[in-house]
């Protein structure tokens, strides 16, 4: 739905065949409010997009990326017609010099509007093409608003002219495509970003980049993991402050981390208060919030989420590195069964009290289906070196895993965060050290070789301080740990943003 159409809203059937169906997980639904069924007789078979039309590559892609796809417009829909349709728009975003981004917005936009179908009769007003643009406010010609690679072009142009100087490379991609198509249903664009993200992902590499011109310079693409943006998404978070920890766990089974936020002072309730966003919604859906069974912090506590108990549910774990009644480094495990109210684990482990030089991450270290304790010293060790100690969970936290403590190959750092991930798959955890900086560094250690090589050293070239929580977690289901950056404060939006970058 584009400018100034205030009116209706419009809705863009998916076609099978010649009959308009509307179906979504095999169930026949009433068009919501945002989506009025249009009088039957404006429906019009779309056409194919040009050039080059529909290609088996179209079809694999569509194929591939259909299992992931969960947006409300377009969804498993996908196929390759409409693979071909976002071809052009990145191909179009690239000759222009523009990055990912730029696709993601586009393409985002195009799924709202029309479902990536390249509409050649107007079927709300006036509107036509993949961006549902309007020859009576200015977009152009009715010829040219259905040529995909115009339409295309006249989106960012009236993009560039809403946020000038590059202000679209940050904020909300949602309200971008808003500011630029001015709809009646503003909250249309929000949920196909993910969507977006996947299709751009799988395209971006594939289309073959204009040929330079001598007068040209080129640059080269970055390779590696953490050089593709997956997904950008403002959430429904105000800005987030130093009482707010971060951390990712599915919580509602769907196979989309979600955005776990802990609130451990200053709370309404007087309790640590935990808030669950959905993934899957691109963190602007609340899926729980509630208060915990734990008291307020004092900063001295980390917090982690694992499925302690194997009941298929994330529980909450956090660690009281100081400032503790026995004098050691204590554990908290609550339930979260019972919505975090009920606690399943409380004990002092062996570890001495430590400062904020240490970093906590829970996993399971020797796959005995126990979660482990993993705890990292990034500073001041005397071998100049991250050490770390693994507890054995199975023994409480009382007994330490392999050797005391492993000296690893990174060096140690002031303000280095540590995660565990299985880099490469090979069942053994390895440990991820990052450091926040203008391009932030990601360095995998490899735990089969006792943490003494890397498996891998990149610069992701996203600049990060201490306004960013930097997290590690597989978000698109392809097996490889991925980068999700959070910006908690200082957004344009004035809410926490998220960024993942694909590993």
């Amino acid at each position: 739905m584009n400018q100034s159409k205030r009116g209706r809203p419009r809705f863009t059937s998916i076609y099978a065949g010649s009959v308009a169906l509307t179906f979504i997980a095999g169930s026949v639904l009433m068009p919501s409010a945002a989506q009025a069924q249009p009088d039957t007789a404006t429906l019009v078979a779309p056409t194919n997009c040009r050039p080059g039309d529909v290609t088996s590559a179209d079809r694999v892609i569509a194929d591939q990326i259909r299992p992931l796809m969960t947006g409300r417009r377009l969804g498993s829909y996908i196929t390759g017609r409409r693979v071909a349709c976002a071809r052009i728009i990145v191909r179009t975003v690239q000759d222009r010099g523009l990055g990912e981004r730029a696709a993601v917005i586009a393409v985002a936009t195009a799924i709202a509007e029309s479902t990536l179908t390249n509409h050649t009769e107007a079927t709300d007003h006036d509107s036509l093409g993949l961006f549902q643009q309007r020859p009576s406010q200015g977009w152009g010609s009715p010829g040219q608003l259905v040529d995909p690679i115009y339409a295309t072009n006249a989106f960012l142009n009236a993009m560039f002219r809403k946020y000038p100087n590059g202000a679209w490379r940050t904020g909300d991609i949602g309200a971008i495509s808003q500011r630029v198509q001015v709809s009646a249903t503003p909250g249309a664009y929000t949920p196909e970003v993910p969507d977006a993200a996947l299709i751009v992902g799988a395209l971006w590499t594939q289309v073959a980049a204009p040929a330079p011109s001598a007068a040209k310079t080129t640059t080269t693409t970055p390779t590696g993991p953490f050089q593709s943006t997956l997904v950008t998404a403002g959430t429904e978070l105000g800005p987030l402050d130093g009482a707010h920890a971060l951390t990712l766990a599915d919580w509602n089974g769907d196979g989309k981390p979600d955005l776990v936020v802990v609130k451990a002072a200053g709370t309404v309730t007087g309790k640590t208060e935990l808030r669950i966003m959905d993934g899957s919604r691109g963190f602007s859906s609340l899926l729980l919030n509630t208060a915990t069974a734990l008291g307020p912090s004092d900063g001295t506590q980390a917090y982690s989420v694992t499925d302690w108990n194997a009941d298929g549910k994330p529980d909450l774990v956090v660690v009281q590195r100081s400032g503790t009644a026995s004098g050691h480094v204590e554990i908290r495990v609550v339930d979260g069964a019972s919505y975090f109210q009920k606690m399943l684990v409380e004990t002092a482990t062996t570890l001495a009290p430590a400062d904020d030089r240490f970093q906590y991450a829970i996993a399971d270290w020797n796959a005995d289906g126990k979660p482990d304790l993993i705890s990292a010293q990034t500073a001041g060790t005397t071998s100049k070196k991250v050490e770390v100690q693994v507890l054995d969970g199975a023994s409480n936290f009382q007994q330490p895993l392999g050797t005391a403590k492993i000296t690893t190959a990174e060096p140690a750092a002031a303000g280095l965060q540590v995660a565990v991930t299985d880099w490469n798959a090979d069942k053994h955890p390895d440990l991820v050290t990052i450091r926040k900086s203008a391009k932030s560094d990601v360095h995998v250690l490899d735990g089969s070789s006792s943490l003494g090589r890397y498996l891998s050293q990149t610069s992701t070239g996203q600049a990060a301080d201490d306004r960013h929580e930097l997290l590690i977690s597989d978000f698109n289901g392809d097996k490889r740990p991925d980068l999700v950056v959070v910006q908690k404060s200082g957004t344009a939006t004035g809410r926490a943003e998220v960024t993942v970058l694909g590993g």
